[in-house]
């Protein structure tokens, strides 16, 4: 049996909410132990024989041994106190051996097993089309298996370690030579938030890096950690195999990426430290993956309540799919998005699905650019054109309407006239874009304002026991909403937010959305499917942009920060069981990282391949069809 074959028998569907649990659970695991500990370190003192000094009442030592315990308890948590048992390769240092080779420098980990050795002569295993666990892969040790990578510039020396056993799997040690300069850095206050700036010089750092992989696969880490000294891991999982160039930059340092206590322009460095360097990934004994063979796969569908897990795999003429041949010809990018071990069941491409336009779908869009964009490029594969967006339109409220048999082309753009809403008591999909609401106000400032609460006599008012924003949302099914955009921007456009501030507007939002179902039993009608689009990730600023008004603008925007407030806002709206089951989650910054030296605009990822994975998850978690949960 091929490992093709293998892979379709083992598919299984991927849960991404699997690896928060798991950090989550460790977590607790530890804190639980280390709570038994000082607790029980406490009671056996409380118990020891009195010493003829000095005696206290038994309720007073009982009081002064529960203080104790609790005030150590609160600062183990807060991460001011050690534990006995460090994290996952917290530890970093480098073994000398009796002969050692300065080709090969070799690293061990204190708190996790290297991978032993496979036998003589073993072939590296292919990869699987298969999902992996992101947090277990980047805890993986292969440091019996490093090599030094030449860095291009001064201060960083690179180190690729790889797995002695599977295709495709290692990370990069990317290790700061001056270690004055480092040590300056981690003095630095970088937040208000105590505990915000202890977590972050511990498990951030002060140095940021974009590493992206181009060849048989697009793909950038999006898990990185820091061990320590100014020592970066940088895992990476590789599903295609193939002939690859890797590019490292090294975007800000000194904590330019995340500070924000001070409120001055993020200083970038972008410098280039590895530009397109050779990596072979099994290309002599492993196949490749291509579209026409997944296509063939038998697959479950993709769970619709998680971000799902895929891979861009590079598009191969003669293999590729008809809807992927015509996005390759519009974007000149040729990469096409596939799930992982599952499938979409419904794409709306080039007409398909147009049935389900019957079932009376109405679907809000709430947020800022981003979410205009998706706007646009959802609007096209709805109306079945193979048109692509060309421009970065900003045009405000509008609303489209899709049947069963017309054929619709119906978005909008320069020079064209916008289209008519045709009779909407006739059943159709609605689509409604209701302008950049970047700071989700409709759930926040306006949520909280109801002046019709002031005029409950008046029997003009429908469902005065509402607010005005359940009654606009009352003719929808679903909600599309993102919010970290413009909170993370320049002073001057509302910017600026902490990452604490940033959380509990997310968190109040949240709530406030769960209230507006509560509510909407009133009006008759069935409570709303919210969709979280996340957070899309950003271009680090070039040499060429920086300039007065660039510095002026104090923009706090950085791929480091919105992959920060990205695992912060899924930990928001997971952090209950009825957020959990109630909105559904993409992924937006691992959709579009890859991306970000693509942009057209510096800015939104239109006219690449982004826009269409992330459209492919929006219609997925719209589920317009009606298919299975």
């Amino acid at each position: 049996m091929d490992h093709h074959t293998e892979s379709m028998a083992s598919a299984a569907a991927h849960d991404d909410a699997t690896d928060a649990a798991a950090l989550n659970a460790s977590l607790s695991d530890r804190h639980g132990k280390k709570r038994s500990s000082v607790c029980s370190s406490l009671n056996q003192d409380f118990n020891a024989p009195n010493k003829p000094a000095i005696h206290f009442p038994p309720r007073m030592i009982l009081f002064a041994g529960l203080t104790i315990c609790y005030i150590i308890l609160t600062l183990v948590v807060a991460g001011f106190v050690s534990e006995p048992s460090a994290k996952h390769e917290k530890s970093y240092s480098q073994s000398s051996s009796a002969t050692p080779n300065p080709s090969q420098t070799v690293y061990s980990f204190s708190s996790s097993t290297p991978e032993e050795a496979p036998s003589p002569n073993t072939t590296l295993a292919c990869p699987k089309w298969e999902t992996f666990n992101v947090k277990a892969q980047g805890d993986k040790d292969f440091s019996r298996n490093c090599r030094v990578v030449a860095a291009e510039v001064g201060g960083f020396e690179i180190t690729l370690c790889e797995s002695m056993r599977e295709c495709g799997q290692g990370y990069f040690l990317l290790k700061r030579l001056d270690k004055a300069q480092c040590d300056k850095a981690m003095a630095r206050s970088i937040s208000w938030d105590y505990e915000f700036d202890a977590w972050m010089k511990k498990e951030i750092g002060p140095d940021a890096f974009v590493i992206t992989f181009s060849g048989p696969q697009r793909a950038a880490p999006s898990d990185w950690r820091h061990l320590g000294n100014c020592v970066y891991k940088h895992p990476f999982r590789l599903t295609n195999t193939g002939n690859y160039t890797v590019s490292i930059v090294h975007s800000h340092d000194n904590f330019e990426a995340v500070q924000e206590k001070e409120r001055t322009w993020q200083r970038v460095v972008n410098s280039e430290i590895l530009t397109k360097w050779s990596m072979d990934v099994c290309s002599r004994h492993c196949k490749p993956f291509t579209s026409d063979m997944i296509d063939k796969m038998t697959l479950p569908v993709c769970g619709r309540s998680h971000p799902t897990q895929g891979v861009y795999l590079h598009s191969v003429v003669g293999h590729m799919l008809e809807r992927e041949q015509y996005k390759v010809e519009n974007y000149q990018i040729p990469y096409f998005w596939h799930p992982l071990a599952c499938k979409y069941d419904q794409l709306f491409e080039l007409g398909s699905n147009n049935e389900c336009h019957q079932r009376n779908h109405s679907i809000k869009f709430l947020g800022d650019s981003q979410v205009r964009v998706s706007w646009d490029i959802t609007d096209r594969r709805l109306a079945g054109t193979r048109d692509p967006l060309l421009h970065n339109v900003h045009e405000g409220n509008r609303q489209n309407y899709y049947y069963k048999d017309e054929a619709l082309n119906q978005y909008w753009e320069d020079g064209k006239e916008k289209p008519v809403a045709p009779d909407p008591s006739k059943q159709r999909t609605l689509l409604d874009f209701a302008g950049r609401d970047g700071h989700l106000n409709w759930f926040t400032t306006e949520y909280m304002g109801n002046h019709d609460f002031w005029r409950l006599g008046d029997t003009t008012v429908p469902f005065p026991e509402t607010n005005n924003i359940d009654r606009r949302l009352r003719e929808f099914n679903s909600v599309l909403f993102n919010v970290g955009m413009w909170p993370m921007s320049g002073i001057r456009d509302g910017g600026h937010f902490t990452a604490s501030r940033f959380k509990a507007m997310l968190t109040w939002a949240a709530e406030n959305m769960m209230e507006t179902n509560h509510r909407r039993g009133s009006m008759g009608v069935e409570p709303l499917s919210f969709i979280w689009h996340g957070i899309a990730s950003f271009p680090v600023t070039r040499p060429q942009d920086i300039d007065e008004d660039a510095k002026m603008r104090k923009d706090w925007r950085s791929p480091y920060r919105l992959k920060l407030w990205s695992d912060l806002a899924d930990q928001v709206l997971t952090s209950t069981p009825q957020l959990a089951t109630s909105i559904r989650r993409m992924n937006a910054f691992d959709l579009t990282l890859p991306f970000i030296h693509d942009t057209p605009d510096r800015g939104h990822f239109f006219k690449t391949p982004a826009v269409e994975a992330e459209t492919d998850e929006i219609l997925h978690k719209l589920n317009i069809c009606e298919g299975p949960n």
